[in-house]
């Protein structure tokens, strides 16, 4: 059975550390952007994280790519 992997979606998260909890332990937030194209490459992606975390009031902790993809039988 061949099975295809078909792009649907691509978002950019960008985590940022807003300061500390209760505990001490840090806290974050997550900035999601849509409408990344799907062939985008993960340079380009990780560059525009980087550009947007750049402008947050917060430090970034972590430039996440999330893609969507459906599994189709051939």
């Amino acid at each position: 059975m061949a099975v295809a992997n078909m792009p649907q979606s691509t978002k950019l998260v960008v985590k940022v550390q807003t300061g500390t909890n209760s505990a001490g332990k840090p806290a974050y937030k997550t900035r999601s952007y849509q409408g990344v194209k799907t062939t985008a490459a993960d340079s380009d992606v990780y560059a525009v994280g980087q550009g947007l975390g750049n402008l947050q009031s917060y430090p970034v902790a972590a430039i996440t790519r999330l893609d969507e993809d459906n599994l189709v039988n051939q």
